[in-house]
């Protein structure tokens, strides 16, 4: 039993039509590639995106350590004034540990 005859592109006779099949598509992406080549490739950036971008680099200008609350921490230590909220602290672990799991 020859099974080539079965499947499509394997020696059987389906072979020559598929190829060209697949000259016929080549020559219609040939075509279209031309055509389009001739037109030029353009992007419009929307108001939203450019507003996007705007915010994107005044964010990256800004520093990456806020000074003046480090300052702030630092002297609240110093005169023992920095108080710790125990019951946040251990609030904000529990909804992380949930978080986790």
């Amino acid at each position: 039993m020859n099974i080539n005859k079965l499947t499509n592109g394997i020696g059987g006779g389906g072979q020559s039509r598929s190829t060209e099949q697949v000259d016929k598509a080549n020559a219609q992406v040939k075509k279209s590639d031309s055509s389009s080549s001739s037109s030029s490739d353009e992007v419009k950036l929307s108001a939203q995106s450019k507003s996007i971008q705007q915010i994107e680099a005044e964010v990256a200008k800004m520093p990456d350590i806020d000074d003046a609350a480090v300052e702030r921490i630092k002297g609240a230590l110093a005169n023992n004034e920095y108080k710790i909220d125990y019951e946040r602290i251990a609030g904000k672990m529990i909804k992380f540990d949930k978080l986790l799991n």
